[in-house]
């Protein structure tokens, strides 16, 4: 892989990562239960703000999951990544799919995007945590600013540094993994590779875009279900995680529980400037 289109040493560590981990990732992704149900939460907050027809970018969009689906349902979506081996698959899938007049891939990192010739966009999209890989998110939206429509619109999910489900593992006397996002870093063990990833709050994330964005809507991904990782519990408890996946529903939108989620949607919007 070409050195131009990273941003570090820790960036080619997470590409190495992904590309290692490409074979196997749509397996994981497809065949959890709770990661699923994830995922529809944005989609369905997603198909809520952005219409139908609008220009979607997608960052660090991986195997092409999310902007597979988009392209589906009427949306035009131009993904990034810094893994050929994802995007490699996510090109598959579009063809598979006969999407590729509506879905597109570059392989470009997302601190990198002034040098790409993409187009403008309605909507900045990213998904499950690849924006968490960056120590500075004020870089990415640097680079994804000028690529965007007036009125665009910012909905990424993004890990925050308080996590509830995590934090109750203290009593289980897990105390590394309960208090790993308390001082906003922590390291990700990856197909053999280690790399650092950063924790950031929906405030954070708006004060990255500067105050022509607003921040709009926060919500959280699963607060009192498990997180992501932990791909079985769905399986060996069906019931206790139907149950809790009522009462996360009933909790994500409110104070303070919308901050304690194993993901956060942060949703912000372009002010439109008052003409005078």
């Amino acid at each position: 892989m070409s050195t131009d289109i990273l941003s570090g040493s820790s960036f080619e560590t997470v590409a190495e990562a992904y590309d290692r981990n490409a074979d196997k990732y749509d397996d994981f992704i497809e065949n959890n239960e709770n990661l699923v149900r994830m995922r529809k939460h944005v989609y369905d907050f997603v198909t809520a703000h952005v219409p139908k027809g609008s220009r979607i970018l997608d960052l660090a969009c991986g195997t092409g999951t999310d902007a597979a689906w988009f392209a589906q349902r009427g949306y035009k979506v131009h993904g990034v990544d810094i893994s050929g081996e994802m995007l490699k698959r996510a090109s598959q899938k579009a063809k598979e799919l006969g999407l590729e007049d509506r879905l597109s891939f570059e392989q470009v990192s997302y601190t990198d995007l002034k040098k790409s010739d993409a187009g403008s966009f309605d909507l900045t999209f990213s998904n499950f945590g690849g924006l968490n890989c960056v120590s500075d998110l004020s870089l990415v939206a640097e680079n994804v600013r000028p690529l965007l429509q007036p009125n665009a619109r910012v909905i990424w999910a993004i890990m925050p540094p308080f996590c509830l489900w995590e934090t109750a593992l203290l009593l289980r006397g897990k105390f590394k993994l309960a208090t790993r996002r308390f001082s906003g870093q922590s390291t990700v063990h990856k197909e053999g590779l280690e790399y650092p990833v950063y924790y950031y709050t929906p405030r954070q994330v708006a004060n990255a875009w500067g105050k022509d964005f607003q921040l709009e809507v926060v919500e959280a991904l699963s607060v009192i279900t498990p997180p992501a990782t932990s791909k079985d519990f769905s399986v060996k408890f069906p019931r206790t995680f139907k149950l809790l996946c009522r009462l996360d529903d009933a909790l994500a939108q409110n104070y303070p529980f919308k901050y304690w989620g194993d993901f956060t949607i942060v949703s912000l919007r372009h002010k439109t400037p008052v003409v005078e």
